[in-house]
């Protein structure tokens, strides 16, 4: 076999093998798990009205590494709970909607309740803190 032949058909290799590097996402064995829980106030700004329950049918957004918008969103459960399946190591941002506790007017904005987590190795779950997000009954 010719030697420059040879040769390209190697570094075609080295670069498809290079290039298929694998990033946060999709396409793994990891399981995220947590809770989402509501604090209810009677007065939003007033912590000492305020009970706690589980965030039944919440949204949650994760996102992977870097990029900009969400990649999934799941529902919580009747107890608070969430799961994200299948994940491969990297960098991620889980993060649900709450009602502003020190609102400019009656029609403050919702913010955003944010965890950043990370994966080191491939087949792990892990357990996120309690997420607690704020709304007024």
């Amino acid at each position: 076999m010719n030697r420059q032949l040879v040769q390209a058909l190697f570094a075609c290799f080295l670069i498809a093998f290079m290039g298929c590097t694998r990033t946060a996402g999709e396409g793994g064995v990891t399981t995220i798990t947590g809770n989402v829980e509501i604090e209810q106030r009677i007065v939003i700004t007033n912590p000492l009205s305020a009970i706690v329950v589980p965030a039944i049918d919440q949204d949650v957004y994760i996102t992977y590494g870097d990029r900009v918008g969400p990649d999934d969103r799941v529902r919580t459960n009747y107890d608070g709970d969430f799961a994200f399946y299948g994940l491969r190591p990297g960098d991620y941002t889980i993060y649900v909607y709450s009602e502003d506790t020190m609102p400019t007017s009656n029609n403050a904005p919702d913010v955003a309740i944010i965890q950043q987590v990370t994966i080191e190795k491939g087949d792990e779950t892990l357990e996120l803190e309690p997420i607690r997000i704020y709304e007024d009954i």
